[in-house]
């Protein structure tokens, strides 16, 4: 079966709940995946491009969701049954929809998730992501 990967933007409770519950459940909620719009969106762009561009929208969110005294980013990348993921309105995200916006049914559990991406200190618009295995969550949860 293939499966698909989303980007779950995160803050640091969202995390800590994702450790304690070892599953991110409040579903229905918002992720990010290629979708046919990020595709048609850049037609010659490839797979690669595409998952970059996904990613990058949940970083954008995840920027938003931190609280006060937050300051490092994360997204939780994870491979999900097609099933789960449907369409995302403008109402689902408070407002503007991006192209990769998706939503999520049902919960997604620890052991889909493949990796996170976390930044090195504080938030900056333009840094770039560290990558962590999933296995590296409770180093994750020390930085916090």
């Amino acid at each position: 079966m293939t499966l698909t990967r989303i980007y779950i933007p995160l803050n640091a409770a969202g995390l800590r709940r994702l450790d304690a519950d070892r599953a991110i459940t409040k579903a229905p909620f918002l992720a990010y995946a290629v979708t046919d719009a990020v595709c048609a969106s850049a037609p010659v762009a490839g797979q690669d491009q595409w998952e970059y561009s996904a990613l990058g929208d949940a970083v954008l969110r995840s920027a938003a969701l931190l609280g006060h005294g937050e300051k490092r980013r994360i997204v939780a990348a994870a491979d999900v049954e097609p099933e789960l993921v449907g369409p995302a309105a403008a109402s689902d995200s408070g407002g503007f929809i991006e192209d990769s916006a998706v939503l999520i049914l049902d919960s997604v559990e620890l052991k889909r998730i493949a990796s996170f991406h976390v930044d090195a200190d504080e938030a900056a618009e333009d840094d770039e992501l560290l990558w962590y295995d999933v296995t590296e969550l409770p180093v994750i949860l020390a930085l916090l």
